[in-house]
């Protein structure tokens, strides 16, 4: 098997780890989350308690569960798929070491993410959906996706200019990617403290450019979180207001801190890659922004809110493979 096939698969597993963030997303705006109260079965079981029997049993094991069985299945159907790709992250980790000569750090490292991802989604259930530990889940989830993309991108010899790469390009493309990550984990939090429709109009809040319902004394406490059921947010109004317009306000700045990357970008004489990474993302970017007005105009549609989150962890691994390629590109020709 060669780096070619290598990267090929590297690039499949992205796409997978995107309809297993898919699901994640849809299960959690379904309120399907506690849909099972255990980890990793399911009211005891390994598939979902159908049968009258099986029904009986697990009220006699969870007397205080409102069994849905709709719920339990999405719960289900999301572990089974997270289950798939885990076995898929270590079948690349292997082919990596045994059939290439490359450095196989990051596919040992993606290994160690599934592991820990596995560990967060148990958390998520018996934790009862606390925001930082789902936030945390949804964050690592793209972050596999991420990785794996670029896995593929490393394993396919992509072409590295021999110009140097500007010290200043590096610089901005960096700040995209902070800002974009501040972002996806501002996105996480609005979603799982159901902060999304604290604002229902848009460009303003509340009919406000500065709405004064906001409180941000709670709105972003991420430890010492009462251990109480998540579901539905336990969060005052006025926090929600907070943690909401704060998503809006750093997707503005992202967006100028964008759009000032593509200019730096656009003028290099070199470095097609970068170019074609980043000439890819304003797709995506464009496609966020519509997809995150949508959200608020017609009230967190099911389908929309889905593909919000799946085009945020597409952007993410764009970004983070136009910061990889300048990394690479900078200490190469150093």
């Amino acid at each position: 098997m060669d780096d070619l096939k290598i990267s090929k698969l590297s690039y499949i597993g992205a796409l997978f780890t995107l309809f297993v963030i898919s699901l994640g997303a849809w299960v959690r705006l379904t309120d399907a989350g506690l849909g099972c109260p255990d980890w990793p079965g399911c009211y005891g079981l390994l598939t979902t308690p159908d049968t009258a029997d099986e029904l009986a049993k697990a009220k006699e094991f969870y007397p205080n569960a409102d069994i849905d069985v709709g719920k339990a299945w999405r719960e289900m159907l999301h572990r089974y798929m997270a289950g798939l790709l885990g076995l898929y992250v270590f079948f690349i980790t292997y082919i990596s070491i045994k059939y290439s000569n490359k450095n196989y750090t990051l596919p040992i490292l993606i290994s160690i993410l599934i592991i820990i991802q596995a560990i967060m989604g148990m958390l998520t259930v018996t934790m009862l959906v606390k925001p930082t530990i789902v936030t945390t889940h949804l964050f690592f989830g793209m972050l596999t996706a991420t990785l794996l993309f670029i896995n593929g991108l490393k394993y396919s010899n992509m072409n590295i200019s021999s110009q140097r790469i500007p010290t200043f390009t590096v610089a901005i493309i960096s700040v995209t990617w902070i800002f974009l990550i501040l972002q996806i984990l501002l996105g996480g939090w609005t979603s799982t403290n159901y902060a999304s429709l604290a604002c229902t109009d848009f460009p303003k809040c509340l009919d406000q450019w500065y709405p004064k319902e906001m409180i941000f004394g709670d709105a972003f406490k991420l430890v010492d979180l009462p251990d109480v059921n998540y579901e539905g947010g336990i969060l005052a109004y006025g926090a929600k207001v907070a943690i909401h317009y704060s998503h809006r306000v750093t997707a503005l700045i992202l967006t100028f801190v964008f759009v000032s990357a593509l200019y730096v970008v656009y003028k290099l004489n070199d470095h097609s890659v970068l170019k074609k990474l980043m000439s890819v993302s304003i797709i995506f970017f464009l496609l966020q922004i519509i997809l995150g007005i949508s959200n608020v105009v017609y009230s967190l549609p099911l389908n929309i809110a889905v593909w919000h989150t799946m085009n945020a962890a597409i952007l993410m691994a764009l970004i983070s493979s136009a910061l990889y390629y300048c990394l690479v590109s900078f200490y190469k020709t150093r």
